[in-house]
């Protein structure tokens, strides 16, 4: 899980946060859909008032995750344990996958545009936690969208 390498990126943003906490309906939906322990303290215990950019990948506000995931044709992606966290730069989804509990990208523009495309065909998994993913997004280098990440894992 590594929640400390999240919290050493947090620090090296020098953003000043806020923590919010999070609402009735998002802990019944992060409790749906997360049966890990830690992951599901993870997201009650970072939850902030506005979302995160850690250079180019953002972190959403826990309390979107629910509207996120749940609006279509997204809800794709959490219906295939795919967690949608944040965007990159394009504004590919980055996502949590709720079976290995390591990070990718899905690419927005298949999703949006092709109803009948499986999510196994647009989700890039990067192989890294949460706290590794986020920190090295602040890495020059490190992938900003789908594309870049099918480049940087071969």
């Amino acid at each position: 899980m590594n929640s400390n390498l999240f919290d050493e990126a947090l620090r090296k943003t020098k953003i000043a946060l806020r923590t919010q906490e999070p609402s009735q309906k998002t802990a019944e939906f992060l409790k749906k859909y997360i049966n890990n322990k830690d992951i599901f303290n993870f997201f009650l215990s970072h939850s902030y008032h506005q979302e995160i950019k850690f250079r180019y990948n953002v972190f959403y506000k826990v309390n979107d995750l629910s509207g996120e995931n749940s609006a279509h044709p997204n809800e794709k992606c959490i219906n295939e344990s795919l967690l949608i966290v944040g965007h990159g730069l394009n504004g590919d989804y980055i996502v949590l996958n709720l079976t290995t509990y390591t990070m990718g990208y899905i690419f927005h523009d298949e999703l949006w545009e092709n109803d009948s495309v499986s999510i196994n065909e647009i989700y890039i998994d990067m192989k890294y936690s949460i706290g590794e993913f986020y920190l090295r997004s602040l890495e020059y280098g490190f992938p900003v969208d789908g594309f870049q990440a099918e480049k940087f894992m071969v």
